[in-house]
């Protein structure tokens, strides 16, 4: 989880510069990544999944994969690749499972 905040927050930071982008991750970060989490949480089935976000300027559009899996101790959810203005942020991904 931490590895998909800071990728996200310098890639944010990338835009908005440092201060005004220390401020925008903060707020953004875990309300995507929370909402991401339902997103996949609720998905029917063990399919990835994917959920677009946009800030309101317009500057930042984020999407998410992810999906769900059985582990030891009950359902485990994870991001899979995230793609911040078209670049993408985990290649391969799924073999990391970073979680949610």
């Amino acid at each position: 989880m931490d590895e998909l905040r800071m990728k996200l927050l310098h890639e944010i930071m990338g835009i908005y510069g440092p201060n005004q982008g220390q401020s925008i991750g903060a707020v953004i970060i875990p309300a995507f990544v929370s909402d991401f989490k339902n997103v996949v949480e609720k998905s029917d089935d063990f399919n990835e999944v994917s959920e677009e976000y946009m800030t309101e300027d317009k500057r930042i559009h984020l999407v998410l994969y992810g999906r769900k899996k059985l582990g030891k101790k009950g359902i485990i959810t994870y991001v899979t690749d995230a793609e911040f203005n078209g670049k993408r942020l985990f290649e391969g991904a799924e073999d990391q499972h970073i979680a949610l």
